[in-house]
């Protein structure tokens, strides 16, 4: 299930990728060239995640993740992390 999740994700990551890349290429101002968790979620949402905790290193974090990095590369990563997940949990259980 995991193994499936993460290929999903990682195909979505891809797929969004390509439309952002499309319309920076064309240099249209569509709604794919600037996602971010924040533009999803929501500016007060977001703000609530980030203000969650009061280590500064982690708000910075979740700054970064939330505000500046883009939709797609967070797909990507989270993707890769259930593949990696997945590969340990398979050779855990043989």
């Amino acid at each position: 299930m995991i193994t499936k999740l993460g290929i999903f994700t990682l195909l979505v990551g891809i797929v969004v990728a390509l439309f952002s890349s499309i319309s920076r290429f064309f240099e249209t101002h569509t709604f794919w060239v600037d996602l971010t968790i924040s533009k999803i979620i929501g500016q007060e949402n977001s703000e609530t995640v980030v203000l969650l905790t009061d280590i500064a290193v982690v708000q910075n974090v979740c700054d970064f993740i939330i505000y500046d990095l883009p939709f797609f590369f967070f797909l990507l990563g989270i993707g890769f992390i259930l593949l990696t997940i997945s590969l340990f949990k398979k050779g855990i259980k043989r």
